[in-house]
């Protein structure tokens, strides 16, 4: 059932799941989700955690591990995957300092080199779509396709994010087209045009308020081997639950319809 494939991306109750992490769990899964894109511990134990998803029967859909832990703590990245049964684990984001030419090459090696270690466990390393530096090239290619370029050994997997592709004056629709086989799993967030492209505040809406056309990605995605949709609030004007159930519906209604 293809509504169990839309699951919520745990950075946009980041305040709540610090605060009450079963709380928001059991909402989520009162909303309808059935799977979670664990993104940190906020200050929980992490086994405290492993146990309240198994509790609400939560799927995982891949995790987001900080940037520096793909340098100086794979092992570590190695126990908290095992914990939550996750055999997707992103690159979250680039970290400033390191969105430099330099910095996307030593990025793609480390990368690289963990995916081939990782791969023979079971895992599948990725990148989730860069944000402001999204444009940026090297060896003419934007830094997501030159990261995630196949390479002999393995692959590291683009998790592209609608939103920042928005951002960057491109359609999604046309732009994930690239990537068909090799993306599972997406990130969608809505955008509404018009605005200066850092101001978050007005240009990122619930999904179905914005402009970007998600029944045209979920065609594609369900023939090109997308196994979950991430629904993604970066932040909120009201109640995150309340947008989370927005966009949530959205998405389940466009479902119904294909």
């Amino acid at each position: 059932m293809l509504k169990n494939k839309f699951a919520a991306q745990l950075y946009s109750l980041r305040k709540d799941f610090e605060k009450d992490c079963e709380y928001t769990i059991k909402t989520l899964k009162e909303i309808g989700f059935s799977a979670v894109q664990v993104d940190g511990m906020r200050g929980n134990d992490m086994h405290d955690v492993a146990k309240i998803l198994k509790k609400y029967n939560m799927k995982i859909a891949g995790m987001h591990i900080k940037h520096d832990r793909f340098f100086n703590d794979v092992e570590g990245i190695i126990v908290e995957a095992e914990l939550f049964g996750s055999k997707d684990i992103y690159d979250k984001y680039i970290d400033d300092e390191y969105q430099n030419e330099e910095g996307y090459r030593l990025t793609r090696e480390t990368l690289r080199n963990v995916a081939i270690k990782l791969s023979s466990l079971g895992f599948r390393v990725g990148l989730h779509n860069p944000e402001y530096d999204f444009n940026n090239t090297i060896d003419g290619k934007r830094v997501l396709e030159y990261i995630t370029d196949p390479f002999p050994e393995g692959q590291i997997y683009p998790e592209m994010d609608t939103y920042w592709v928005k951002v960057a004056g491109l359609e999604p629709c046309s732009y994930i087209q690239q990537f068909a086989g090799r993306i599972p799993i997406i990130h969608l967030k809505d955008f509404i045009p018009g605005f200066e492209s850092e101001d978050m505040e007005n240009n990122l809406t619930e999904l179905g308020r914005g402009s970007v056309d998600f029944k045209s990605i979920l065609q594609w995605g369900e023939s090109n081997g997308i196994e979950y949709y991430a629904i993604e609030q970066d932040s909120s004007k009201g109640s995150m639950f309340d947008s989370m159930e927005i966009s949530f519906r959205h998405m389940v209604q466009l479902s119904e319809q294909l």
